[in-house]
């Protein structure tokens, strides 16, 4: 064969085989530098949540919580409530259920499990440790610490013996253990809670749920709030909180339920409500369903108030217990809270001067909503539903049952 030409150095093949090594090596090399700064990167760069919790201050709560004494771990709350056993559940809220727990050196706590852990869920709970972390008041249920660390979320409170208000008051052998003086204390000590949360703690908090259910009573039926779940502050400067439909029906302001338009009115006029169930022993969302007159609370109300006889709906319970003169400004206190105008409802602080007031003549209430609801036993001229629930300053309807809302408007 004809030797290659001098000079030449390889064939074009092998020429061409460097050449392609050449190439491949280049490119492992850059697709390594692209992997690595993308590496570097994604570690240097807050993921979304963090970004998320950074902006609400979830992740500033979870560092100071796990730094300080507030912190529980899951597995120690699993074995304090035996593994979240039904036999020591205490209650169930919109967010979650509430058990009796006992830790290894005796203390009985409630522990309050989430249902869900959404983003949703998450911020119910993460703005529930925020507030509550920041008001210590003797009529406000004390929060004792919560876990984060576990599969769900868990919040640690004082544990109350005698549960909420609602087991007594509407249970017909339960209720004779509220006597005259212990509702008295109870109307009392939850508007004091209230005031200190509208007008007396660093933030002004609006809680957005008060009703027996979330009155929760000690060893001596002294009355904490409880359940801030859906608890909202905001600044001094602020004369409102646009915010989704949130709370119970029968407790909720009108004003709330049409306009959307949340101040520490709205809890004024729950209070209100809790207050006229209170004395009277009857349920504010079924009384349509329970009255043989086919009328509402409200409108059983107002009716005796205008006729002066108010004293034959107080709870029979109670007949022998007060004087008329104590009752009667119990009602009236209850009326001026309940007052359809969210304007004329006193603030809370003016609440506790009332009831303390003794003799002292108090304001003349004004017409409260819901008046015209009427049931099927009602008789009515009216072409409309026996059901509807028209108020006279809206002309609106609404439903007065039980059901717990929140999350309506998107957050």
């Amino acid at each position: 064969f004809p030797a290659p030409p001098r000079g030449t150095g390889s064939t074009p093949a092998v020429s061409s085989a460097r050449h392609i090594i050449i190439i491949v090596f280049a490119s492992v090399l850059s697709a390594m530098a692209v992997i690595g700064i993308v590496f570097i990167w994604t570690r240097m760069r807050p993921r979304r949540d963090d970004l998320h919790d950074d902006m609400d201050g979830s992740g500033e709560i979870i560092r100071t919580i796990m730094s300080s004494q507030l912190g529980f771990r899951y597995e120690e709350l699993r074995k304090a409530t035996d593994d979240f056993n039904q036999i020591n559940k205490l209650g169930q809220g919109g967010y979650g259920s509430v058990y009796k727990g006992v830790l290894p050196d005796g203390r009985e706590i409630a522990v309050k499990r989430l249902y869900l852990n959404t983003r949703q869920w998450t911020d119910q709970f993460f703005n529930e440790v925020k507030l509550v972390s920041q008001v210590q008041h003797k009529n406000l249920v004390k929060l004792l610490g919560c876990s984060v660390e576990g599969p769900e979320s868990l919040l640690v409170y004082e544990y109350l013996c005698n549960t909420s208000l609602d087991h007594y008051l509407f249970d017909a052998f339960k209720k004779n253990a509220l006597d005259w003086e212990r509702r008295s204390e109870i109307v009392l000590g939850a508007a004091e809670g209230l005031s200190y949360l509208h007008s007396g703690s660093e933030v002004r908090i609006i809680h957005r749920d008060i009703k027996a259910s979330n009155v929760m009573l000690d060893e001596r039926f002294r009355p904490k709030i409880g359940d801030f779940g859906l608890a909202r502050n905001f600044m001094e400067d602020q004369t409102h909180l646009s915010t989704g439909l949130a709370g119970t029906f029968g407790y909720m302001a009108p004003e709330y339920i049409v306009h959307g338009q949340l101040t520490e009115k709205a809890d004024i006029y729950s209070y209100g409500v809790l207050v006229l169930e209170i004395v009277t022993g009857r349920k504010n969302h079924n009384s349509v369903a329970s009255s043989a007159e086919g009328l509402s609370l409200m409108s059983q109300l107002w009716k005796h108030y205008n006729a002066g006889t108010l004293m034959e709906i107080l709870d029979p319970n109670l007949r022998d217990q007060c004087s008329e003169a104590e009752a009667l400004k119990v009602f009236q206190v209850g009326l001026l809270c309940a007052q359809a105008s969210p304007n004329l409802r006193p603030p809370m602080w003016k609440v506790v001067e009332m009831l303390g007031s003794g003799d002292r003549v108090l304001p003349k209430p004004t017409e409260p909503p819901f008046i015209n609801v009427k049931g099927s036993n009602a008789k009515s001229e009216s072409s409309g539903s026996s059901m509807s629930l028209m108020s006279n300053s809206d002309k609106s309807p609404f439903s007065t049952n039980q059901l717990s809302v929140s999350g309506v408007q998107a957050r």
